[in-house]
């Protein structure tokens, strides 16, 4: 975590991302013995053969783009400063970019697919749809969470409702 007198900068935890890598190929490795077993069995099951070569595509996939976000020089993940709150971690983050603090209704705690989350309740949530769709701006807000980050989520919990608290009245520039 990088603070300056202006922004608070979280980059990505590639330790954290190398525990997706090897997530990644332990599914990949178990859906290319079940695609062998299908294809040595006596009747192959069309439905279970594409399931598994969907997987594997998939999971060769997700590896091979974590590979080069790894390898990317932008690692930062997560970006607060006076005016706004930016986070790169997930594709509704990225495509909603910059979400003003004066935008933001409320900050909650939630846990989601095992993972501790901070929902961002906007206040104005048209003013981000042009870039997010309706189904990335769940609810009316945005989901960020630490999960790639070189924080933890009680870290970044702490971080975001304190800059929250902070800003939530600045008008952005």
């Amino acid at each position: 975590m990088l603070i300056t007198n202006q922004e608070v900068i979280v980059n990505y935890d590639n330790n954290k991302r190398k525990k997706i890598i090897l997530f990644g190929s332990l599914l990949t490795l178990a859906s290319a013995i079940f695609i062998y077993i299908i294809f040595t069995a006596a009747v192959i099951k069309i439905f279970y053969l594409a399931m598994f070569i969907l997987i594997f595509g998939a999971s060769v996939f997700f590896i091979l783009k974590t590979i080069r976000e790894m390898n990317s020089k932008d690692q930062v993940g997560l970006v607060l400063n006076n005016n706004w709150l930016k986070f790169n971690g997930t594709i509704s983050g990225k495509k909603a970019g910059e979400i003003n603090w004066s935008d933001i209704e409320t900050v909650e705690n939630h846990v989601a697919f095992g993972t501790n989350q901070l929902y961002l309740k906007l206040k104005n949530p048209s003013k981000y749809i042009h870039e997010v769709s309706k189904i990335d701006l769940a609810n009316s807000g945005i989901f960020i969470n630490s999960t790639e980050l070189q924080i933890s989520a009680e870290e970044l919990e702490s971080l975001v409702r304190e800059s929250f608290e902070k800003y939530k009245q600045n008008q952005p520039i």
